[in-house]
């Protein structure tokens, strides 16, 4: 399936910045329109990629209108009402439209807000106390009130630790002490990290919510960040003397060169994740390993340096530097931030940052009365009466009834708050119903796509399925021997296909320039033969 995505892709590209607006017509196939600009736009966008440094703007307008004769042929023969077409242009239709629920202002935003953040380690602890996000309002008090009487407790000058060993549900509690170590951007929860970097050092948060429950949080140090680092280890379990002993040795081996980290890694090395990579690890910051571990790999100045034996909670260690990765410039960190705040917590922001955009730009009329009836009507009870208009969206009419079946499948604490999240989901629905209609940028490139599948399967059919036929590929090779210089079909069995199918090809355009009529805008055509591109 990769490979059709990519070779529809190779056959024709048609630029996203495509508009429909002042065209001028470049030619006709039977009547039918296609535009010069978008054929400037398509030749800017694929003569870099083409090899042949002979290819002129005449002879690439031929293959553009050769291109366009197959795709119609493709529609004519009803390849685009086939199940198998139409299931797969869906499944990429609703992949292509997600790539465009998000506002890319604010991801912009949100990304730089991130490598800021990045440049920082944070050291905090936290007091946790869960609670459900469907959560009664009673309940919802309760715990918020539990942890201010705990940060109370806190601000009198009360140790931290035995505070959370009491209050905190967390259940690494009695081991930490509520302690996270340092962290930085995208290693807490969004909710988190935004109050842990605008907390002062040495003061406790006031209560607030994630998924889990409800939090505070005392910042201990803010320090700037070490980057990340890749490194390998052996280790042995145990702290008696004779793992002392045997670890030791084994540093004496390696400071002398007897045999290669690697190596013993594979061999000695009780991390069994990590030795059947001769003991690498995944590049880590400074938050992500525990102390100890993490002050000896970060305090390695050089690639191959070998630390002395030390010993954490897992065992004793022997570490080597592989490579250190301080934080780049945001310009080189740009791309990657951009797809972790798409894949993060963060990315409900952007959204909601569409949402709100969208509420703003349609007309969105809410019946108040219709919503009343939800407040003192019983809708489990009495379905019955539900029957009017609740909302419209640019005169798109959403019922009751709709909103009864988006109240069944989910779980609020109070109808406003439902419907709140009913008319943003509706809102986007209607978005995407008619994306296709009011934004240029996604019908070019679901077309594109169209074209192009229409493309493949056109060609699949009449040329590459045909090609199969080894009767008419050894007619074809006795035909044109001369060109092969009488060397045997095996030896170059590879060439003839790739001839005959190009053949098979050239003879599937000419009958479409035969069957259909085309006629061209001479004065466009003209023009666009004369521009310098």
């Amino acid at each position: 399936m990769r490979f059709k995505y990519l070779l529809i892709a190779f056959l024709f590209f048609i630029t996203k910045t495509f508009s429909q607006e002042k065209q001028e017509v470049l030619f006709t196939i039977d009547n039918e329109p296609f535009y010069a600009q978008e054929f400037i736009n398509v030749y800017k966008k694929n003569v870099h990629l083409v090899s042949d440094s002979t290819i002129t703007i005449k002879s690439y307008l031929d293959l553009f209108v050769d291109y366009k004769l197959k795709v119609k042929e493709a529609k004519e023969l009803g390849l685009d009402t086939l199940p198998k077409f139409k299931k797969e242009f869906k499944s990429y239709k609703n992949n292509l439209i997600n790539s465009f629920l998000k506002d890319n202002e604010t991801t912009k935003k949100l990304a730089k807000e991130a490598y800021d953040r990045l440049k920082k380690e944070v050291k905090a602890s936290h007091i946790l106390i869960f609670l459900k996000p469907e959560a009664t309002p009673a309940d919802t008090l309760a715990a918020y009130n539990k942890l201010i009487e705990a940060r109370n407790l806190i601000l009198q000058g009360n140790d931290f630790v035995k505070i959370a060993k009491k209050y905190s549900q967390d259940p690494s509690v009695q081991q930490n002490g509520g302690d996270l170590g340092y962290f930085t951007a995208f290693q807490m929860i969004y909710e988190f990290e935004n109050v842990a970097y605008s907390t002062q050092v040495n003061t406790v948060s006031m209560p607030f919510r994630t998924k889990f429950g409800y939090h505070i949080l005392k910042v201990f140090d803010v320090r700037d960040s070490k980057g990340e680092v890749e490194v390998a280890h052996i280790m042995l379990k145990g702290d008696d003397v004779v793992s002392k002993k045997k670890i030791d040795s084994i540093y004496s081996v390696l400071k002398k060169n007897q045999v290669e980290f690697t190596s013993l890694a594979k061999i000695i090395s009780d991390d069994k994740a990590s030795a059947v990579n001769g003991g690498k690890l995944n590049r880590f910051s400074a938050g992500q390993m525990v102390d100890e571990f993490s002050n000896i790999a970060f305090s390695l100045k050089e690639e191959g340096e070998i630390s002395q034996p030390f010993k954490t909670q897992f065992g004793w260690h022997i570490v080597k530097l592989l490579k250190k990765y301080p934080v780049e410039s945001f310009e080189v960190m740009e791309v990657g931030l951009n797809q972790k705040v798409e894949r993060d917590s963060r990315s409900n922001l952007i959204g909601k940052s569409l949402t709100n955009k969208l509420l703003k730009q349609y007309n969105v009329a809410v019946n108040e009365k219709a919503l009343h009836q939800f407040e003192v009507d019983d809708w489990k009870l009495n379905s019955h009466k539900f029957d009017k208009k609740l909302l419209t969206i640019n005169g798109k009419v959403i019922t009751q009834n709709q909103f009864i079946n988006f109240l069944k499948k989910n779980r609020f604490n109070s109808v406003k708050q439902a419907f709140n999240n009913f008319k943003e989901q509706e809102v986007l629905n209607y978005y995407k119903e008619n994306i296709e209609f009011t934004n240029t940028e996604y019908a070019t490139v679901l077309n594109e796509f169209k074209e192009g599948l229409l493309l493949f399967d056109l060609l699949e059919n009449k040329v590459w399925n045909k090609s199969k036929d080894t009767i008419n590929i050894d007619a074809f090779y006795k035909k044109n021997s001369k060109k092969y210089h009488n060397r045997e079909l095996e030896t170059i069995k590879g060439t003839v296909l790739v001839d005959y199918q190009n053949y098979l090809e050239q003879k599937l355009v000419k009958q479409l320039r035969e069957k259909y009529e085309i006629t061209f805008n001479t004065k466009v055509k003209d023009h666009i033969l004369n521009l310098k591109i």
